[in-house]
């Protein structure tokens, strides 16, 4: 402003003239007008300030007379000056006596603490000071260096933003509102202020100047307002989600939230979803009526058509069928031995034909049928003689091999000492050799018994690892005979189980030879435990060993790995045969793992019944009384599923039982109990509230619980702590 050549005068030489409210004003009402509080002195350094910034007007003109939106253009002063395009007659009475640009928007939203940038900024909507209604602007700041000296900028009023933007004609009728960072709605178009019940600040009257920023309402932030429609809207706003759909006054919306980056702003659209598929529902109704048509009409012509399809159908499938019954049931017959097929007049020649060839069958099956019986009958006789002589001849073997076998081990004993080192050698090969033929005699018999099903089980009790112990003691002899060890491992937890003693002490005796049989050095390891229902044996040895394509045959009767093993170690391969079919007996199972030259391990299991073992203990205990045991209240539905957990209780506990509720409800009140048990699919929280017991005085269990002992065990064992 110091040097006027800087400057020139689009509008001539401007004139000023005080106002009687000391203001100090522009008179040529020629561009834009302007206008100095009356509270600013004015010197020559303001003076010019009013002259030389006439060359704003040029641009200041050009931007509003080339943007409809655009109402008004101005340049604000630190020293509260106003130049503003287009002129404002009045302009002394408009803006009053005195205005301070730093109390206003327009002004203070450019400084330095609001606006760090220094970029242009958007204000929210306020009322113009300058009389042209609720507006908004864009700002700009002036700085000379770090100085604001000023601050240019823009107005659109409301009034043209909601006719010249937000009411533009949009595909399916959607409705658009603007609202700024803060939720303050900028501008709305009718449809949304109906719904929000909230008319739209456009014009104003004004009585007196506007002194500081008048900002809309707050029932005009989207955040603050009450209604149910800004509700879902402050929801969209508020998350990520830029889509949502709602239903307001029995219409269901669609709205959508796009952030405007260079305002700040948020526009949101609503767009009413029968809009959006009014024509998708007319085509539907369109295509619903021809496929009705095209529907009734194929049903019509279906109808006609398989009527008379049928009719032919019938005619000719009689033609057919009719032998073909007459073949069924000539066929029925052959179930029977002798059965004879008749003839059957047809002039179909493939059903001639069948039939034809139905009676050469019958005829062949009878013959076939007549000799297969025979020779049936030849092979259960075969059989019986075998087994009667297996039978006899076993029998008939094992007295004197006893015989051999007990006066050869009384005659190596050499008590005497008459008896040299060849001939006590000799005994030895006697002694063995007998005993391996009590072996397979004894083995010929199991497989005989086996293949009749004669083996019958003789279950009791019996503590395992002692039978155990004494059948890892009974191969002491071979152990310090073939210089091995001999290892024996079982688990506590075992104790007494209930199955065949003798067989399985049988399954333990074959496993025990086998390993020692095949094992020239090192260790064989005997370990038995329990593993749920089942108790599992387990001998490990480091012997030859089995390849890896054998191990299907080791449980094969009379299969042994290779002939030189039968050569080298003896043995008919009966043995671990027998072991599987005994332990499947017992209800369980055998398996082998094994490495060439490195060593085997065979697992047999067997079931240990141990809820056996609890039944008969309940039954040898149920009558004895305890005058300190604690009472229990049992309530089920069902007191045939609980009668084990019923019986086990009664051992323990003094027990009440009922299925009945109300019942359960007067025990309860005049019974000093300590536990209530429930079936926990008979129970529910408000039955629980109506009993008012302690939830330390209830437990509640499964149904499925009921057939596991070991969680029957644990129930027990909370009940006694």
């Amino acid at each position: 402003m110091k040097n006027s050549k800087n400057f020139g005068l689009p509008n001539g030489e401007p004139s000023f003239k005080v106002a009687e409210n000391g203001v100090f004003y522009k008179t040529n009402k020629v561009g834009s007008s302007l206008y100095y509080s009356a509270e600013t002195k004015i010197g020559e350094k303001e003076l010019a300030k009013a002259k030389f910034t006439e060359a704003m007007d040029i641009s200041l003109k050009s931007i509003v007379d080339t943007n409809e939106n655009i109402v008004a253009a101005y340049f604000n002063t630190s020293d509260n000056m106003n130049r503003l395009y287009p002129f404002i007659d009045d302009v002394a009475q408009q803006y009053g006596r005195h205005i301070n640009m730093a109390d206003y928007n327009f002004y203070y939203l450019a400084d330095l603490k609001h606006n760090p940038k220094k970029e242009p900024v958007w204000t929210g909507a306020y009322l113009d000071p300058a009389g042209n209604g609720w507006m908004l602007s864009c700002i700009v700041p002036i700085y000379n260096g770090d100085i604001l000296e000023g601050v240019t900028g823009i107005d659109i009023t409301i009034d043209s933003f909601v006719k010249n933007i937000l009411n533009r004609k949009l595909p399916y009728n959607a409705n658009l509102f603007m609202v700024d960072k803060d939720g303050m709605i900028i501008a709305m178009s009718e449809y949304i202020e109906n719904l929000l019940g909230l008319k739209e600040l456009k014009e104003h009257l004004y009585t007196d100047a506007i002194l500081k920023t008048i900002e809309k309402p707050e029932e005009f932030n989207i955040l603050k307002n009450s209604t149910p429609f800004a509700s879902h809207f402050k929801k969209l706003m508020q998350e990520e989600a830029h889509t949502d759909s709602f239903i307001i006054q029995g219409n269901e919306y669609l709205a959508l939230e796009q952030k405007v980056d260079e305002t700040d702003w948020e526009l949101l659209i609503l767009i009413d979803k029968n809009e959006i598929f009014d024509s998708i529902v007319h085509l539907k109704e369109l295509s619903n009526k021809i496929g009705y048509f095209a529907i009734a009409f194929l049903l019509l012509f279906y109808i006609i058509f398989f009527y008379f399809l049928l009719r032919r159908i019938n005619i000719f499938s009689d033609v057919i069928t009719q032998p073909i019954v007459k073949l069924s049931e000539e066929t029925t017959k052959i179930k029977e031995t002798d059965s004879k097929i008749n003839t059957i007049n047809t002039d179909i020649l493939e059903i001639y034909q069948l039939n034809t060839n139905f009676s050469n069958m019958m005829s062949e099956l009878n013959k076939k049928t007549q000799n297969l019986n025979e020779a049936k009958l030849l092979a259960e006789e075969s059989s019986r003689a075998k087994d009667d002589f297996l039978a006899n001849m076993s029998h008939e073997l094992k007295t004197p091999l006893n015989s051999v076998n007990l006066i050869s081990s009384i005659m190596l004993k050499n008590k005497k000492g008459n008896l040299d080192e060849k001939d006590i050698k000799s005994l030895g090969i006697i002694n063995n050799s007998g005993k391996g033929l009590l072996n397979l005699v004894e083995d010929v018999l199991d497989v005989s018994k086996l293949e009749l099903g004669d083996i019958k089980l003789n279950n009791s009790n019996f503590d395992l690892c002692k039978l155990l112990e004494k059948t890892y003691n009974s191969f002491e002899l071979q152990t310090k005979n073939k210089n091995l060890k001999l290892a024996f491992e079982c688990s506590k937890e075992i104790g007494l189980i209930h199955s065949d003693e003798e067989k399985v002490k049988q399954v333990l005796k074959n496993l025990l030879s086998n390993a020692f049989k095949f094992t020239e050095n090192g260790e064989i390891k005997l370990t038995a435990r329990l593993n749920k229902e089942f108790v599992e044996f387990e001998v490990k040895d480091t012997g030859v060993g089995i390849p890896e394509d054998k191990i299907e045959d080791v449980f094969d009767r009379f299969k042994q790995v290779d002939s030189s093993i039968t050569r080298k170690f003896g043995g008919t391969g009966l043995g671990l045969s027998i072991t599987k079919e005994i332990t499947t007996l017992l209800g369980g199972d055998i398996k082998v793992e094994s490495k060439v030259n490195i060593g085997s391990t065979f697992t047999a299991r067997i079931k240990s019944n141990k809820e056996e073992i609890i039944q008969k203990e309940v039954g040898e205990n149920s009558n004895s009384l305890n005058s300190n045991k604690k009472k229990i209240i049992l309530f089920n539905n069902n007191p045939i599923k609980f009668i084990s957990l019923s019986v086990l209780l009664q051992k323990s506990f003094d027990l009440i039982t009922t299925s009945d509720f109300n019942e359960l409800l007067e025990i309860s009140k005049k019974t000093d109990f300590d536990y209530i048990l429930f079936d926990s699919s008979k129970i529910d929280e408000e039955k629980l509230s109506k009993l008012e017991v302690s939830k330390e005085k209830t437990v509640l269990i499964k149904e499925e619980e009921i057939a596991n002992i070991e969680k029957i065990k644990e129930i027990i064992s909370l009940l006694e702590s």
